[in-house]
């Protein structure tokens, strides 16, 4: 996608902004919640903001059947396939096997929805888009294809759009974030929002922990998006590399290893606040917040972290949460 942001149109599924909670204090510190899991969609997440611009996108372009791929337990492919829905698309979801053969949580949820599955080895991902796609135009539809994670210049402008919104609040609570954390996945998400903090200048530092992917490809996934989107915008990209804090120090043993700091950590922040977080994205980023914010001995600053969603996946994952007691 290359056409510029003032061109972007948006398909309404939400309404905006999403609010910021007081949650605690912390080593002095003062923490806040942005509630991107109240986005009114199907259990909320990040990813309603990246499918509003996917989705205009798409009926753009004509198209009557969205596609897109994730893992069995893809908040964004949940999302997805209830936006596509809603919108009045056919939808197609290709999704990596998975041994779990008690699918709960996000997989439910795409069946409610009269989501098509396709299942696909991991490494015959692209080759299960080619044809799946090449199959539904010799069947007279127009696919529109949303790569996994809403990865792409319009989801990092929905990103770029949400920084703004933080700017504005921050505002009128009379406060100033020092740091936005949150969990980083694809890169997309991060990287709107340090596209929103070049673009206005911003002292804000964005803090994106990572729940699989290790470094430097991580990173360098974040400042290639980050980079195209700038480009866009012509505006130069020297230095941007300094701008992208990506840590990848509690992955663990990769994506979903739902280790017992993460069980703690929910059930720590379910009962002091009512807030859920989840086993594989946000449950994940919260404890590393937490030791970073340590680690680095962080004090009298205030930290906004963005609940980017996923309370489906603590369904699928509800075993550990009694095994770990």
């Amino acid at each position: 996608m290359t056409r510029n942001s003032d061109t972007m149109q948006r398909e309404k599924l939400t309404e905006l902004p999403t609010p910021i909670e007081y949650f605690d204090t912390y080593n002095s510190n003062n923490v806040y919640i942005k509630r991107d899991d109240l986005t009114d969609l199907a259990f909320g997440g990040n990813k309603v903001r990246k499918l509003e611009y996917f989705l205009a996108d798409a009926k753009a372009n004509d198209a009557d059947c969205i596609v897109t791929y994730g893992s069995a337990q893809s908040n964004h492919c949940r999302l997805t396939a209830a936006a596509a829905r809603k919108k009045g698309f056919k939808v197609v979801l290709i999704l990596a096997k998975s041994n779990d053969k008690n699918l709960n949580g996000n997989y439910l949820l795409y069946e409610l929805f009269n989501a098509n599955i396709v299942w696909t080895e991991t490494n015959q991902v692209r080759e299960t888009i080619e044809q799946t796609m090449k199959e539904l135009e010799s069947e007279g539809y127009k696919s529109y294809f949303i790569q996994g994670g809403g990865h792409g210049n319009l989801g990092t402008h929905a990103y770029k759009e949400a920084f703004d919104e933080i700017i504005k609040q921050q505002s009128e609570m009379n406060t100033t974030f020092d740091y936005i954390v949150h969990a980083s996945g694809t890169g997309t998400t991060q990287a709107g929002l340090v596209a929103g903090k070049i673009l206005s200048q911003s002292t804000i530092d964005i803090i994106g922990f990572s729940i699989a992917r290790r470094n430097p490809s991580g990173k360098q996934v974040v400042i290639d998006s980050l980079v195209d989107y700038l480009r866009m915008h012509k505006v130069g990209t020297i230095g941007v590399r300094e701008q992208v804090h990506f840590d990848d120090t509690y992955i663990g043993q990769g994506y979903a290893d739902i280790y017992p700091q993460i069980i703690k950590t929910i059930k720590e922040v379910s009962k002091q606040s009512g807030i859920l977080l989840d086993p594989v994205y946000t449950g994940k980023a919260f404890y590393g917040m937490l030791q970073w914010l340590e680690n680095k001995k962080i004090r009298n600053k205030n930290i906004l972290f963005i609940h980017t969603g996923g309370s489906p996946l603590l369904f699928n994952y509800a075993p550990l949460f009694k095994e770990n007691k």
